[in-house]
């Protein structure tokens, strides 16, 4: 019974994130007005660097966490 709880809970976990990965697509449009006033003025192929720069940290980050995740569970 105790594994099938554990199977359960990782899907219910898997498609919380992705729902929420889906609705957070919608915020790519926005951002905070002090970066848009400083990239407004920069060529569009800086911009575009800056987008990539966004999801490299984005995505760093987000397997940091999932590491860290990783590991404290399995110390337990």
């Amino acid at each position: 019974m105790k594994a099938f709880s554990r199977a359960m809970l990782l899907r219910w976990l898997t498609l919380s994130g992705l729902v929420l990965l889906i609705f957070s697509v919608q915020a790519l449009g926005q951002g905070c007005s002090q970066c848009l006033d400083s990239t407004r003025a920069t060529p569009p192929a800086v911009q575009a660097a800056y987008r990539h720069a966004i999801f490299l940290l984005g995505g760093a980050g987000a397997m940091l966490f999932a590491g860290g995740l990783l590991v404290l569970r399995r110390n337990r």
